[in-house]
């Protein structure tokens, strides 16, 4: 049992009257499901096709303006797959208080030190979403000692250990969809210690300890959050697209003019570089440009130990301040200046191109995906969008059959991706849904039936199974079902198909999900960068950088050091040539530029293709 069993349909239909008759509202799907951030209550409800803020609101009992202000994008129009917050009203919660009263069907559970709602769902055998059905003001993150929880009696003994952890997990992956706080939520799973966990995302002991209660011990299937790694990226593109300011539209419009002369500078001369990040916003330091200052510190220690010359590095903090950026650049002890890393924003770039093109210094755009800006003095390390499936070509060229995987819930990002790419291609296309077993409904009249996934792989030709769904409960069955088909038809000494699996590099944030299937599936995932321990560089780069600094690396600093590291060299030599037609590998993920045309910016065009092997190994590409 889980949360989708309590799913019901609240179906409120409306008759607009027209010229042509009356059109009617399809319904929509009202979830039970309700997470707590910081200490109010929400439905995560994913929008449908059809779905409206006026359907909405009806469906959940609240208004458009509720809707709107807990949703602040949802004014532009609701997206298909787009996951919203929805208030729980306190009428909601009045009623189911007053029926636990009226039907005296319950036990009552005084919580106890160390409690968690897994430990007395598992002591029950009762699901945890039954739990929270009818203790609707509990918050599983919080269980109070001494707080009365409600224990429906006919549902005692219904439910397994198994199902109270796919519980949690569910409600931790609802929650990570909907939070917007800079954290990533995960359940704690058996044998996992505050040590493991703050190993895995990258944080001290204490600062685990910091950010959750864990007086009583870290106890299993406690929801405890760490800091989200990817939050400042993904602010990043954002941004990128919100906030790019007039002038740069303009700028892409018009172009810049003709291409700008690079000065190499010899090793006898000290190389004088710039390095422009926001450490502080609105007076609160910024973690995460400060590891990428770190790892850049490093990598300019790395090409001092090889001889490449003094470098004299002078770190500006920007502040997000397109004020404080044209300040800076317009102050005299700039103008030495030989290399320029940053700003991080687009909307800060036009007076640091200005200067550099005047004085034909390059600029290099560590992480934006950048959309307006074109300056033939300017490198973005983000490797190019159109780019993203060019090393996919060999799974999609008609030596396979494709079948393309929904479930409830997908990735729509990844969806349109793979439909442009699949533009006029043959290809299957089933939903997922699981009752007791794995079941695989075809999408269209051209896709035939699955009753046995192991019917599929017995064919003569290779497979290429693309999984859209976005729940880690969903891709885990789905990638088990696969894998065990695939090893009962070689038990039997039968011939099984040769197939990939083609996934996205977000699997990497589901925690658990045993990365085994990974590799017994062949599993492909197309990345902007990868830096595993299983690289005798990067298990070196972690080595020095925990010496350094006490803590493991984050992706701000594998992404620092590169940027020391290509440049810093670059600018003793090839910067002549605009580093163009080399590859550079500081760490295990490559950089190769190209520009985008005449007078425009050189882009990185290099996507990593990561490859799980049936042999348990990994390789790129």
């Amino acid at each position: 049992m889980n949360f989708k069993r309590l799913i019901t349909l609240a179906i409120f239909s409306s008759a607009v009257a027209g010229w042509t008759g009356v059109y009617a509202m399809p319904p929509v799907d009202k979830t039970p499901v309700i997470v707590f951030i910081n200490g109010k209550k929400y439905y995560i409800h994913t929008v449908k096709a059809g779905d409206t803020l006026y359907s909405i609101a009806k469906a959940y009992e609240v208004s458009e303006a509720a809707i709107k202000e807990c949703n602040p994008s949802s004014a532009d129009g609701l997206k298909i797959d787009q996951t919203i917050k929805i208030p729980v009203p306190e009428k909601v919660q009045a009623e189911a208080r007053a029926e636990k009263k009226r039907k005296r069907e319950y036990l009552n559970h005084k919580i106890k030190a160390g409690e968690t709602l897994y430990g007395i769902a598992r002591d029950y055998n009762i699901s945890v979403a039954t739990l929270m059905e009818d203790n609707p003001d509990m918050n599983p993150q919080t269980l109070a000692i001494g707080q009365t929880l409600w224990v429906r009696k006919a549902e005692i003994g219904s439910s397994s250990e198994q199902e109270a952890k796919d519980d949690m997990a569910e409600y931790a992956e609802n929650l990570n969809k909907a939070a917007d706080d800079g954290y990533i939520y995960h359940v704690v799973m058996p044998g996992e210690t505050i040590y493991s966990l703050a190993q895995r995302y990258g944080i001290t002991e204490n600062e685990f300890v910091a950010m959750n209660d864990v007086d009583g011990g870290l106890k299993s299937g406690a929801v405890v959050r760490v800091p989200d790694p990817d939050r400042n990226i993904k602010h990043v593109a954002e941004l990128v697209e919100s906030e790019a300011a007039a002038d740069n539209a303009h700028s892409a419009a018009e172009g810049r003019g003709a291409d700008v002369s690079f000065r190499s500078i010899p090793k006898s001369e000290p190389l004088d570089i710039a390095l422009m990040l926001p450490l502080e916003v609105d007076s609160k330091p910024n973690a995460s440009y400060v590891e990428f200052y770190q790892g850049f510190l490093l990598g300019l220690e790395r090409l001092k130990e090889q001889g490449r010359g003094a470098v004299n590095l002078t770190l500006y903090n920007t502040a997000h301040d397109q004020l404080k950026v044209q300040q800076i650049v317009r102050d005299g002890s700039f103008t030495p200046t030989d290399l320029i890393v940053g700003p991080v924003y687009e909307d800060e770039l036009n007076p640091v191109i200005e200067f550099a093109e005047a004085n034909g210094v390059p600029v290099v755009s560590p992480l934006a995906n950048l959309s307006a800006v074109e300056s033939p003095v300017l490198y973005q390390l983000a490797p190019a969008a159109e780019n993203k499936y060019d090393k996919i070509g060999n799974l999609i060229d008609g030596g396979r059959d494709i079948y393309l995987i929904y479930a409830s819930s997908n990735d729509g990002e990844f969806e349109r991706e793979i439909l442009s790419e699949l533009e006029g291609k043959s290809r299957y296309s089933y939903t997922y849904s699981y009752n007791q077993k794995s079941i695989f409904t075809p999408r269209d009249a051209s896709s035939p039936a699955i009753s046995d996934m192991a019917d599929v792989l017995k064919g003569e030709r290779d497979c290429l199974f693309i999984v859209l769904a976005n729940s880690e409960i969903d891709v885990d069955r789905i990638l088990g079902t696969i894998s065990s088909a695939n090893a009962s038809i070689v038990e039997r000494g039968t011939k099984s198909a040769q197939y990939v699996v083609l996934g996205t590099s977000r699997w990497g944030r589901f925690n658990n999900i045993d990365h085994t299937s990974f590799f017994n599936n062949n599993v492909v995932m197309i990345s902007t960068y990868h830096a595993k321990r299983d690289s005798a560089a990067v298990r070196e780069f972690d080595s020095r950088y925990i010496e350094a600094y006490g803590m493991l690396p984050s992706l701000y600093s594998y992404r620092g050091y590169d940027a020391a590291v290509i440049f810093g060299a670059g600018m003793r030599s090839d910067i002549d040539y605009r580093m163009l037609d080399n590859r550079y590998t500081p760490l295990q993920t490559e950089y190769k530029f190209r520009q985008t045309g005449d007078g425009g910016r050189y882009v990185n065009q290099e996507w990593m293709r990561v490859n799980y092997n049936s042999n348990y190994t990994i390789t790129l590409e």
